[in-house]
């Protein structure tokens, strides 16, 4: 048995998963902005500094390029492309996280979340988008690598979905935890 070859396999298979994980987010996130777009539009605003008659445009345009991210990577020969909109995507909200935080707005709300309260900006989030951003790398430098970019079998098998649901609901999960006033507040029980 070939352990180089059998490590290459289990690491596009993880990029799968990752992929798939990515594309389900990104579809979810689009969503979630065309369902909320008006409490996303007061929040898009005030968290970007943008003027009022530039945020509708700027919120339809993340959530058309979180689309065109999420359904390219089930694309065969387009899921590279996808992968590097997802790039994108994460790197775009974490420069404007980062952007919030270093200009001392902590307790702007940028709308990251699927629920509808705010959280204070910390290291979570930045934490979160860095390592969505590195997913969506890792999945679009396998594409490369694999030879996959320029076609291939269809992206997302059984597998792929299964994990893709089941990171979904951890990633679910870990929001709500990170947004226990006490949790986040450093406070004991």
């Amino acid at each position: 048995m070939n352990s180089p070859s059998l490590l290459g396999e289990v690491l596009h298979a993880l990029a799968a998963q990752c992929g798939a994980f990515e594309s389900v987010l990104l579809l979810a996130s689009a969503l979630h902005k065309a369902l909320t777009f008006r409490r996303l539009a007061t929040v898009v605003g005030r968290f970007a500094g943008l003027r009022q008659s530039l945020v509708p445009v700027a919120l339809a345009g993340s959530a058309a390029l979180e689309v065109a991210a999420g359904g390219l990577l089930w694309v065969p020969g387009l899921h590279a492309l996808g992968a590097v909109l997802a790039v994108v995507v994460w790197a775009g909200y974490l420069a404007l996280i980062v952007r919030a935080i270093a200009a001392g707005r902590r307790d702007a709300d940028c709308g990251c979340s699927f629920g509808a309260k705010s959280r204070p900006l910390g290291a979570y989030q930045v934490t979160r988008n860095a390592v969505l951003l590195g997913l969506a790398a890792v999945v679009a430098l396998d594409a490369w690598l694999s030879g996959s970019a320029v076609g291939g079998p269809a992206r997302f098998q059984g597998s792929e979905l299964l994990a893709a649901g089941a990171l979904l609901a951890l990633y679910g999960a870990l929001d709500q935890v990170m947004a226990l006033q006490p949790l986040r507040g450093g406070e004991t029980a």
